[in-house]
């Protein structure tokens, strides 16, 4: 053990593919030491532990049982809002067509139909999307709010920001 702090990481998945996703980021992890319990692994609180320990040693040896203190830490980690603009020469329903497909393209899912908010999954980490549509006298202008940690919203800011280009420059001609 160093004498740097350790911590055990619990992580509640909805689905198989988030726990995929969790295992897989556990696994190809490349700072420092991470490594699966052997063993059973039990958080006990209300326990009175001294009595628990007794029990345990009388079970199997010493040696063999470890017991930490834990106390929950959160990391000061604040998420990365990014936001991509851009004015459409075109009717707003033809643009809220296209904002949608391109969402359909990294498979994104409503979360609220109320505030057009939308989750993902990339390969860069996991986002939320909102967006606006404003009608303007050269067209409908595009407001997309991509929220999220790590790299996920520059990366998934620039995928729009291209796909918007794009689109554009397709309606001018």
């Amino acid at each position: 053990m160093t004498d740097e702090p350790s911590y055990l990481y619990v992580v509640d998945y909805a689905d198989d593919a988030e726990r995929k996703r969790v295992e897989y980021l556990f696994n190809n992890w490349s700072e420092g030491e991470l490594r699966r319990p052997e063993g059973v692994v039990r958080l006990a609180a209300d326990v009175d532990h001294d009595s628990l320990y007794e029990r345990l040693i009388s079970k199997v040896p010493e040696e063999r049982i470890r017991a930490y203190r834990l106390e929950e830490s959160g990391a000061e980690v604040s998420p990365t809002t990014r936001t991509v603009e851009r004015t459409v020469p075109a009717e707003p329903d033809a643009v809220e067509s296209f904002v949608e497909y391109m969402l359909s393209k990294k498979k994104a899912v409503l979360q609220s139909a109320a505030h057009n908010e939308y989750e993902m999954y990339t390969k860069k980490g996991r986002a939320t999307a909102a967006y606006e549509l404003d009608e303007a006298d050269d067209g409908t202008t595009v407001r997309l709010r991509i929220r999220g940690y790590s790299d996920a919203p520059s990366f998934l800011a620039e995928f729009f920001e291209t796909e918007l280009t794009d689109y554009a420059a397709s309606q001018r001609s």
